[in-house]
């Protein structure tokens, strides 16, 4: 569950634009002894997440 949040942490941070070098070192090692299957499942499922937000938002406000 650990692996989880820091994967989430790392995608959150990307998707904004900030955070620390140290992280991304880490995140760098991570993908390279797992593979970048977890990032890119939480980076899609978060997309979809802003993406239906937006939409949401977009819909109230023209309602």
């Amino acid at each position: 569950m650990k692996g989880l949040l820091q994967v989430f942490k790392a995608v959150a941070s990307a998707m904004v634009g900030v955070g620390k070098k140290d992280n991304l070192t880490k995140d760098f090692e991570k993908t390279e002894k797992q593979g970048p299957l977890a990032y890119i499942v939480v980076a899609l499922i978060m997309v979809a997440i802003f993406i239906g937000v937006i939409i949401t938002a977009v819909r109230f406000a023209l309602s």
